[in-house]
């Protein structure tokens, strides 16, 4: 039987959804297995978990197996799985309990620090624009901006500031000095006076704007907020936001197929190693972050 808002701790709680909750303390099995029916997250395990399976054979896997894998396209293809894989297991597994909720979405914000950090690394390895000094700063200051800003502050907010009234509003705005960031290497393509005869531009550009619209559905509760209760399945602001973010990942796939050409990987060298040495050291640094946290969330008390 599913649950009214009233009846589920109120961290567990969405804005404006009244109803569709799924009871709490169940066996994993139990999570497991509500995939496959109707509660108020089914939609957001779904529109993740089918476009990671697309990702993967139809992206992924073809690129592996090609003759010369363009070790760029390849970074950002792994940061999409990982970021629609965490969202989709966060959505089915967090109703457990308090704890549960914190550790998965402590997860889904990992893939999202990961899914930024590879949008930096494939733009900086494909890029032949930059400067010489942003090409020493560029990959640095990405993870400062990600990990420093972005990334450990979300996490501190939810794990310790679960209810703060600004939470969404500051992690609204770490995440659009992050995007902005992410487009300094596309900076220098926008002034090139024959950059309309590039067809990537337009698709880097749909990104941005398939991200400013997911923020939108997002942060404004939009339409769950003009109707509570009535979207409570199917309709509701973070679904939408879900929808969002796959045309965003679709965009950046097909421009970083045209920005990385095959022979990439020599001319590239150099900063492919830094990018995958990066990605490495992120993934190694985010792991250790979740360890930690979860050793916090266990100490607090989420009801008050």
């Amino acid at each position: 039987m599913l649950l009214r808002d009233e009846q589920v701790p109120l961290l567990l709680k969405r804005k404006h959804v009244v109803s569709g909750y799924r009871p709490l303390n169940q066996p994993k099995s139990f999570y497991l297995k509500s995939a496959f029916s109707s509660h108020n997250e089914v939609f957001n395990v779904w529109t993740h978990f089918i476009p990671a399976i697309i990702l993967f054979f139809a992206y992924l896997i073809p690129e592996l197996l090609s003759p010369l894998p363009r070790v760029p396209v390849l970074i950002l293809q792994v940061g999409i799985v990982l970021l629609l894989i965490a969202s989709s297991m966060a959505h089915l597994m967090h109703s457990r309990s308090e704890l549960d909720h914190v550790f998965w979405f402590l997860i889904d914000f990992s893939g999202i620090a990961l899914f930024g950090i590879t949008i930096g690394l494939q733009r900086y390895s494909s890029s032949d624009h930059m400067s010489l000094i942003m090409k020493i700063i560029y990959v640095p200051l990405l993870l400062i901006v990600v990990l420093g800003g972005q990334y450990f502050s979300t996490c501190y907010l939810f794990v310790f500031k679960p209810h703060y009234k600004r939470r969404m509003e500051l992690r609204m705005g770490s995440c659009f000095l992050l995007a902005c960031w992410l487009y300094i290497p596309l900076h220098y393509r926008y002034q090139d006076p024959e950059s309309a005869g590039d067809p990537a531009l337009p698709l880097h550009s749909r990104a941005f704007q398939w991200l400013v619209f997911s923020g939108i559905f997002m942060g404004a509760h939009i339409p769950e907020r003009f109707a509570p209760g009535f979207f409570d399945i199917v309709g509701y602001g973070h679904q939408l936001f879900h929808l969002c973010i796959d045309m965003v990942a679709w965009n950046l796939l097909d421009a970083a197929n045209l920005d990385c050409s095959s022979d990439e990987g020599h001319v590239h060298l150099p900063r492919n190693i830094v990018a995958v040495s990066a990605l490495i050291a992120s993934i190694v640094i985010i792991g250790f972050n979740v360890h930690r946290m979860m050793q916090k969330a266990k100490t607090k008390r989420y009801d008050e």
